[in-house]
């Protein structure tokens, strides 16, 4: 058997094993219950941005505001929430209203204005970080009310010491690929990601499809911020500022490109960065160097991986 008739996700889990097996040799405090609950944290929030991301890189178009996203809805969740009497879930609305009309915005803007989407949601992460910066002066800010409630043990709590978050990026991950493989919409994204022509010859209204994702992108971004914000208790103009990067690797390394998506693989990549992320800072990486680290570890294992499939970094971006 051929490396390539390896599937992604197999690749992967060798991978996952290998980090989990050095970092242990390493640090063997890396495998404990402590380590394996931060793991589990980190990979759902960056987790749900990648899964939203997905399917936005399988139209062929991407989003790097998805950091600035999260900085705005965060300010907003504290302030609604606050001003509904510490009425977290309802407070939660808010966010995720915001997370719509940013992502109808910018794909609104990339596919009537024909202005590529790397140029539109980068500016929109300036523009949204800008407003954030502009109101609050980018001080930090506590969450004053209750940091208990039914809401909050349904997002932070833990079942048989396994958190709720990780359990809920799980479900997200489940329902995403029973619709991307199993619905209309799905079948949309891949055609579009595949070749517009073709999926407009179809029928496929390829504009509506792309702003669909854009928007879909954009609320998993909120998501994140709801999931974090119930865990955290405050809010910060400076929180997962690389998300959308490592978001965007996890979605490549996964399997994800025009006209493809492979959520499974997008998963495990997912906690595969979290796991050289986690690693790298308890062997000890100097703070100094620990991106820098990161960085290229991440390219050492993502271009094995993309070179076992048979495909190069040149060849994932044309697609």
């Amino acid at each position: 058997m051929k490396l390539a008739d390896v599937s992604t996700e197999i690749i992967i889990l060798i991978l996952i094993v290998a980090c989990t097996a050095v970092f242990t040799y390493l640090e063997p405090n890396f495998l404990s219950y402590n380590t394996f609950v931060i793991l589990a944290v980190l990979s759902a929030e960056l987790g749900f941005i990648a899964l939203g991301l997905s399917f936005l890189i399988a139209t062929g178009e991407i989003d790097l505001s998805s950091a600035a996203v999260i900085t705005m809805t965060l300010w907003l969740y504290d302030g609604w929430a606050t001003g509904l009497g510490f009425n977290l879930f309802l407070g939660m609305l808010v966010p995720l209203a915001v997370g719509i009309s940013i992502g109808f915005i910018q794909g609104f803007i990339c596919l009537k204005m024909r202005i590529p989407a790397f140029i539109v949601t980068f500016v929109g992460m300036i523009i949204w970080q800008g407003l954030v910066t502009a109101t609050t002066g980018g001080y930090n800010e506590g969450y004053l009310g209750p940091t208990t409630g039914w809401f909050t043990f349904a997002l932070d709590g833990y079942i048989e010491g396994v958190p709720f978050e990780f359990i809920w990026f799980i479900v997200f991950a489940a329902i995403f690929t029973v619709v991307l493989t199993r619905t209309r919409f799905g079948s949309h994204v891949l055609a579009v990601g595949g070749s517009e022509t073709v999926a407009r010859n179809l029928g496929v209204r390829v504009e509506r499809t792309k702003i669909l994702c854009f928007i879909l992108s954009a609320v998993m971004a909120a998501v994140t911020t709801i999931f974090f914000f119930n865990r955290q208790f405050y809010v910060s103009s400076t929180v997962m500022v690389q998300a959308p990067l490592f978001a965007i690797c996890a979605s490549v390394v996964g399997g994800c490109r025009a006209g493809r998506a492979n959520l499974v693989g997008t998963t495990l990549a997912t906690i595969l960065i979290i796991i050289i992320q986690t690693g790298m800072v308890m062997v000890g990486v100097p703070s100094t160097l620990y991106m820098a680290a990161v960085g290229v570890v991440l390219v050492i294992f993502a271009t094995v991986h993309l070179k076992s499939k048979g495909f190069s970094w040149r060849m994932v971006r044309r697609k």
